[in-house]
């Protein structure tokens, strides 16, 4: 419950923390409060009520998420090209940052969509290999000079945005290096990796965007 109580807490700074709607979204907020309430009742929850319940709630909606990416790799056959996309997916997200969606569903919704349109766009890397040098070129531009993404909600130090772009750089290197070698070595994953990438930085790019045409109106309102 710790990791929880320290990743949600983290999290629920970013986001507006909205009730969810719709009985299946319901059913997760309720059966989050239950979880919660036994938590708190045994003395393992440390941290507010909200936040364990924001987390849980992020914790079954990643699970969902991830069990309807699973099963479409099982139905196309992709069970590895799906794991390795979303390993190298989280160790260029998790530094790099991006657009947030406000609600669980609507997380749910994107987050899947991706994962699912990029085992689609596996085979384009396969027959089309030198793509991933611009590709590639691109993602780091947009990561030496914008990674972390910032959030309203989540100020970042000049040390820890320093840590941040080192760590998601290193991350950048180290999966390029790799799917180099798996195009020498013949092996088709490397077309995992590059959807991987250019997957996190599609959504560094959607939250930039954001933040660009809200900071015209926001200017505007305050004067």
């Amino acid at each position: 419950t710790q990791g929880v109580s320290s990743a949600a807490s983290d999290v629920y700074k970013r986001q507006l923390h909205i009730i969810p709607t719709g009985r299946m979204l319901k059913m997760i907020h309720r059966l989050s409060e239950l979880l919660t309430q036994y938590f708190m009742k045994y003395g393992q929850a440390t941290d507010k009520a909200e936040v364990y319940i924001y987390g849980i709630e992020c914790f079954i909606s990643e699970f969902i998420g991830n069990l309807l990416l699973l099963i479409v790799a099982i139905l196309w056959h992709q069970i590895s090209a799906m794991i390795i996309w979303t390993l190298s997916f989280l160790l260029i997200r998790t530094q790099l940052g991006g657009f947030h969606c406000k609600t669980h569903f609507s997380c749910l919704c994107l987050s899947t969509s991706i994962g699912i349109f990029s085992l689609l766009i596996n085979r384009f890397w396969l027959y089309h290999p030198s793509f991933c040098i611009p590709t590639y070129i691109a993602c780091l531009f947009m990561i030496y000079h914008f990674a972390p993404i910032k959030h309203p909600n989540h100020p970042l130090s000049a040390n820890q945005i320093q840590h941040a772009r080192a760590k998601c750089l290193r991350n950048f290197f180290v999966l390029s290096v790799l799917s180099v070698i798996l195009y020498l070595c013949h092996l088709p994953y490397y077309s995992s990796i590059c959807s991987g990438i250019i997957s996190s930085c599609i959504l560094a790019l959607m939250s930039l965007s954001l933040i660009h045409i809200s900071e015209p109106t926001r200017h505007a309102q305050i004067s």
